[in-house]
């Protein structure tokens, strides 16, 4: 064999070797992503069916109640600043002034995205203890509202309203994007929901915007999963799918919006 063909002999086994091991990595980056998509799937499916089960859901008088009016609670207490800075500040319901939170600059976002920065937070926030009107100082319980603003707050800096009705005032007034029809939900919106009444489409079936209060919130995680703290029976924060058979979520359904966008 000439040296000009061991040299191609040499050539043509070496590229041969490098597109196997190349194909190998290729491969193993495909398996990792998959892994990485199973237990993020993992990570996020639903909790159980407590939020579903009638004979639970029937008697759970916070899911009948929900979050009305909670913020109301700490205007007195002055813990944030009523300085509007002018006499023609838009203010929201509870009568505090309607700033714009954005997140901190110092936060860098996950796979390029803040939306993933909350997410992470909210789930590792699951299992902990519902209390009605909870202390919004700290996260060791939650009531629905609570749970949102803490997940704002300790994943990206931004300090929203402290209850379900002025944050449904904050998106709408805020929000570059804001539906009433649950399929236009995006991963990391916040979902707005009016008061448990039964669980069936026609126990909400004619009634009007004053039988409708706003009452309840949670987090869209995307494939029609909501992250939220309901009740204590129903186990705090948790994992549900909001449309599914008999479910009350999705006909409870008010609002939705992004802030982050």
């Amino acid at each position: 064999m000439t040296l000009m063909m061991r040299k191609i002999v040499f050539s043509l086994l070496l590229a041969s070797t490098f597109s196997i091991l190349s194909g190998c990595s290729q491969k193993s980056k495909i398996e990792q992503q998959g892994i990485k998509e199973h237990s993020n799937l993992a990570i996020e499916r639903e909790t159980d069916n407590r939020m579903s089960d009638w004979n639970l859901t029937s008697s759970d008088a916070e899911l009948y109640i929900g979050d009305l009016g909670v913020d109301q609670l700490y205007t007195s207490n002055q813990v944030r600043s009523l300085e509007t800075g002018s006499s023609k500040q838009a203010l929201l319901p509870n009568g505090f002034p309607l700033i714009q939170a954005f997140p901190n600059p110092s936060i860098v976002p996950k796979q390029g995205s803040y939306v993933e920065n909350l997410i992470d937070t909210a789930i590792s926030y699951l299992g902990t203890p519902y209390v009605y009107g909870s202390n919004r100082l700290e996260p060791s319980s939650f009531d629905c509202s609570d749970f949102t603003r803490w997940v704002y707050l300790s994943a990206l800096g931004m300090d929203l309203p402290w209850d379900a009705r002025n944050q449904a005032a904050y998106v709408e007034a805020l929000s570059k994007r804001t539906y009433r029809d649950i399929s236009k939900a995006r991963r990391g919106d916040l979902l707005f929901f009016t008061s448990f009444r039964g669980n069936r489409a026609a126990d909400y079936a004619g009634l009007d915007a004053s039988q409708k209060p706003i009452s309840h919130m949670g987090i869209y995680l995307g494939d029609g999963k909501i992250i939220h703290c309901a009740s204590k029976k129903t186990g705090g924060v948790r994992i549900d799918k909001i449309v599914e058979n008999h479910f009350h979520l999705q006909y409870r359904f008010i609002l939705g919006g992004g802030i982050l966008d």
